[in-house]
């Protein structure tokens, strides 16, 4: 009798403990939600985004700033020279190297037919003085000398004709500068083009940059590492057009080491003058949707983004004459938290509509 009265009360503790459990877990989550939802209220209150004006506009108190270490910087007014952009390609020198190589063996069999040609045409004139004095050769011997002669001259016009086929077809694809490189065995610039100490840019010029600044030394980077700029001058005119980008095209040299065929560049062509703009600092832009932005403090506890337009580098950033003014303070520490916020409040309308 006192057995069963033990199982029934351990039973009913049993019983007790899972009530005791579920009513744990069941308030406790409650709670859990209710702290999410105040954590949510908190964010939402501290900041808030929205369109004004046409423009993305970020407002954050002044305390939520400082939290967040949001540092701003006024503009400076800044001076560059106007130029223009040209896009282009490093030229793969492999095909120029090929037809360098069977241009300058077909010149070296021309050279050595002509000296045997000498040869058979002294030969020739031999025989022929002999055969006229009395006869001291067959006449037969004679037209064998002059049979081989005329052989000879055959062969040279042949030998001369495959070079000069061979130098029209570098000169097709390559032009008449590059051709006068490749045709010469003791050319320099083949020579450091080769070594790959020079490289031959192909760039697309356009249309709108006056003709008379070709000539003038140019700057050279590649597109990814504009920063990394190298002098570049005029070769002439390139037989082909760049199907990426429509303009004329043109060859230039540069110096140093560095490029790799392929690789796509960028060149400055300065066309003398002066722009004034701003240099909107590399700390203070944000990259959304493929273009770069930063955020000017419109007032106290407002940022409103701007695109800036990232053409001409500068050093510490971009330089540009629209869109900015010299008293502007731009967010330079904190602006992908402000962006942050701004994709937020488009999630959170897309999600309520």
């Amino acid at each position: 009798m006192k057995s069963r009265a033990a199982h029934a009360i351990i039973a009913l503790m049993g019983l007790v403990i899972a009530a005791l459990s579920w009513a744990l877990v069941y308030y406790s989550r409650d709670e859990l939600g209710t702290q999410a939802e105040k954590r949510d209220e908190h964010v939402t209150s501290a900041s808030a985004a929205g369109i004004e004006g046409g423009r993305a506009v970020v407002r954050l108190s002044p305390q939520s700033q400082a939290a967040a270490g949001i540092v701003v910087q006024a503009l400076q007014p800044a001076k560059h020279e106007a130029a223009l952009e040209a896009y282009g390609v490093v030229a793969n020198l492999q095909p120029l190297a090929e037809g360098r190589g069977r241009y300058l063996a077909a010149v070296a069999e021309a050279t050595a037919a002509r000296a045997t040609l000498a040869a058979a045409e002294t030969e020739y004139r031999r025989m022929q003085l002999l055969f006229r004095d009395d006869r001291n050769v067959s006449e037969q011997a004679m037209q064998a000398a002059l049979a081989r002669y005329r052989a000879e001259q055959l062969r040279v016009s042949a030998a001369e004709q495959a070079a000069a086929s061979i130098r029209d077809g570098i000169r097709g694809a390559w032009g008449e500068g590059v051709t006068q490189w490749a045709a010469n065995p003791d050319s320099q610039t083949m020579r450091s083009l080769l070594q790959q100490t020079s490289f031959l840019v192909q760039l697309v010029v356009p249309n709108e940059l006056p003709r008379v600044a070709l000539r003038k030394r140019i700057a050279i980077a590649p597109a990814t590492a504009r920063s990394n700029t190298r002098p570049a001058s005029l070769v002439g005119a390139s037989p082909h057009v760049d199907a990426a980008f429509p303009g004329e095209t043109y060859f230039y040299l540069v110096n140093g080491v560095g490029l790799r065929a392929g690789m796509r560049v960028v060149a400055l062509f300065g066309l003398g003058g002066s722009a004034t703009g701003v240099i909107v600092p590399s700390a203070a832009v944000v990259w959304h949707a493929g273009k770069a932005w930063a955020y000017v403090k419109d007032d106290d506890d407002s940022f409103a983004r701007y695109e800036v337009l990232t053409n001409d580098e500068m050093e510490g950033g971009w330089f540009n004459t629209a869109g900015f003014e010299d008293d502007d303070e731009v967010v330079v520490s904190g602006a992908q938290l402000l962006l942050s916020e701004e994709l937020k409040y488009q999630i959170r309308n897309e999600n309520e509509d």
